[in-house]
């Protein structure tokens, strides 16, 4: 039985594996771990697959810069001094992709299993998610009969 959507995004969003819920992914804050060490998923699954991820970060970014600047701008308004206002922005800009970085990675591999269901070859140990299909493989082993 496939997990629901909601259940992925949840996991994703605390750094989480979206498959097993496993949650030592990450080497240090910017270094994630290859595939999950209790499920075996492998997180880059496809050539390109962190563009997502990139994307992610970037629109957090922005959004949060763009709220500092309104917050900033709408709390001293009508004379807002502009030199402290710009160095929080400037540094939400710099400060917060590397914040949202392991969440933004973990995230998008969530929204990608939610695109793009695992497949019998992504490397998740059977009993996962991959029932359905470790059951397919039995039976063909058995027609052939392989072990």
């Amino acid at each position: 039985m496939a997990l629901p959507v909601s259940t992925m995004l949840r996991r994703g969003l605390v750094r989480h594996c979206p498959v097993c819920n496993e949650g030592h992914l990450f080497v240090h804050w910017v270094r994630m771990v290859p595939a999950c060490p209790r499920c075996g998923l492998r997180f880059r699954r496809v050539p390109g697959h962190w563009l997502g991820s990139w994307f992610i970060n970037i629109c957090v970014v922005q959004t949060a810069v763009v709220l500092v600047l309104l917050i900033g701008v709408g709390l001293t308004y009508p004379d807002p001094p502009m030199v402290p206002i710009t160095a929080a922005t400037v540094l939400t800009a710099l400060v917060a992709p590397f914040l949202f970085f392991p969440f933004s990675r973990t995230l998008w591999s969530a929204i990608d299993l939610a695109m793009r269901p695992l497949e019998f070859d992504d490397g998740v140990a059977p009993g996962f998610e991959l029932e359905p299909d470790a059951e397919r493989l039995r039976r063909e082993q058995e027609g052939r009969g392989g072990p």
